[in-house]
């Protein structure tokens, strides 16, 4: 057998990434903005690791086994790649290694199919929060997206693994190294990153807590790349995703009752993923690039969808389900690819999404914003959703209802819906990952008093030049489901009124 060799090559890294590598703390912290070589961070990480403590078992954490699948893994294979680091010849993922016996960890792993091993013998187990991770032992760990964790998960599950290796690596610094890179927190659950800057603070030996913006790694980008950032970028989504500057907390919402820990929820289907990672072939993340339904278990392929769309020089589906549990589960909100996406072909990715689904039964729910036209068509809206739908072999029910709603009426119907504790109403439950553009238009929707109550601010809307992703639109297309669906549930002898509209 051939033996393997640490390759030797000329690597050149930001400022950012050198304080990192060179910090001599256990613990190391890195809340950085887009672009700012976070994942170049993690494959540093693994090098060192796999080489300091060579034979050991680690672990790479992140909140679903999905997410290290597409998001984590094929950025940390090209930072690998920069180091020479090939996978197939110095590490495996997902299928037992063939290195010599001698060269396997001190504690191998049960199941193959979810580790990152290297030739040195060191492995990575993939962790997620899907799944349950206690029983495994440990001598360091990296975690990607760390403000997306559950804390208490982390800390009872993930943390309590760093226990492995003292009888060979105890003189070892990487040993029980941690290393957790992750954007700025969206939500008040993510926050939990910041009692590591204030542990930084107090334990400056123990705790390194690094804080960048993308500029810092500006040599390693393309030259106009911050200038087509501020182009498709509010101000506000700017300083956050590429200054890495904090929001503000903004209250008084046009969803107060909105609570992401208590309405979202993790649902991938890891026996179907896990599949994709055949134990033969390995890891290819082209299999992961064009998934389907099938990648979630919350679907019910046997059950018909609910679906609505806003319209416009911005389109979006958002799609629903409800289920015998008596929960209505908002599944997913889909999102053009590019600028100015024709309304046919963000249905016909819809379709393509769902196309194992066996109940081809859909119901359409628009008002009349849906029977306009963006010019490019004689055909309306509505016209050309159900067409589409039509031509994949959709059964549509269309339910058309006119004027939409009042804006004071959609805010009173979401205050007492999303509380989930009225008799008359299903519980409401999102999808965290498939609907991660709703859940941002819910948290960034700002509402103002208007002459009758509430109103919702769509100011953002109209600036053509930001992305409209993290706008307004696809609370509207929720708005449409749930109000049209469900508000004649609410009786009128409540404190709350709603004009009585018939529902199926």
């Amino acid at each position: 057998m051939v033996e393997i060799s640490r390759p030797r090559i000329e690597v050149k890294r930001n400022l950012m990434q050198i304080l990192v590598r060179t910090a001599p703390q256990k613990t190391k912290v890195v809340e950085g903005g887009r672009g700012v070589g976070k994942s170049t961070v993690i494959a540093d990480e693994m090098s060192e690791v796999a080489h300091a403590l060579r034979r050991s078992t680690n672990f790479l954490q992140g909140r679903t086994y999905q997410q290290i699948l597409t998001r984590t893994l094929p950025s940390t294979i090209l930072s690998l790649e920069t180091l020479g680091y090939k996978n197939g010849i110095h590490y495996t993922i997902g299928q037992k290694p063939i290195w010599k016996k001698y060269d396997y960890p001190y504690e191998p792993p049960l199941d193959w199919g979810k580790t990152i091993a290297w030739y040195t013998g060191a492995v990575w187990t993939m962790l997620s929060q899907d799944v349950s991770s206690r029983g495994l032992n440990t001598c360091s760990g990296v975690a990607d997206e760390f403000c997306e964790l559950d804390p208490v998960k982390f800390q009872a599950e993930t943390l309590a693994t760093l226990r492995s290796g003292k009888r060979y690596f105890e003189n070892n610094p990487k040993w029980l190294s941690q290393m957790y890179v992750s954007s700025i927190p969206r939500t008040q659950e993510g926050k939990h990153i910041y009692t590591f800057e204030q542990e930084a603070l107090t334990n400056p030996n123990d705790v390194f807590y690094l804080r960048a913006p993308s500029a810092i790694n500006k040599d390693n980008l393309p030259a106009d790349w911050f200038k087509m950032q501020r182009r498709i970028m509010s101000k506000y989504e700017y300083d956050i995703e590429i200054e890495n500057i904090r929001p503000r907390a903004v209250g008084g919402g046009f969803y107060p009752a909105f609570n992401e820990s208590l309405l979202c929820y993790d649902a991938f289907n890891n026996d179907f993923l896990r599949g994709l990672v055949d134990n033969t072939n390995g890891y290819d993340k082209t299999s992961f690039e064009k998934l389907d339904c099938r990648e979630v278990y919350d679907v019910m392929l046997d059950t018909e969808l609910d679906i609505a769309l806003d319209y416009g020089k911005f389109c979006c589906i958002v799609t629903g389900q409800e289920n015998f549990l008596n929960e209505f589960r908002f599944l997913s909100s889909i999102t053009p690819d590019a600028p100015g996406e024709m309304i046919e072909v963000l249905v016909q990715r819809w379709c393509d999404y769902y196309r194992p689904h066996r109940n081809r039964r859909v119901v359409y729910w628009y008002d009349q914003t849906a029977t306009g036209k963006d010019g490019r068509s004689p055909k309306t809206y509505a016209d050309i959703v159900q067409e589409v739908l039509i031509k994949n072999g959709w059964d549509v029910d269309a339910q058309y209802f006119g004027a939409a709603p009042e804006h004071h009426d959609k805010y009173k119907f979401w205050a007492i819906a999303m509380r989930n504790d009225h008799p008359g109403l299903p519980i409401f439950l999102y999808n965290r990952s498939k609907c991660k553009y709703l859940i941002e238009s819910i948290n960034n929707s700002p509402a103002k008093e208007g002459k009758f109550g509430p109103e919702k601010v769509k100011t953002e809307e109209r600036k053509t030049k930001i992305d409209q992703r993290y706008t307004t639109h696809q609370g509207d297309a929720m708005d449409m489901i749930g109000y049209f669906k469900y508000s004649a549930r609410i009786e009128a002898s409540q404190a709350l009124w709603l004009p009585a509209r018939s529902i199926r």
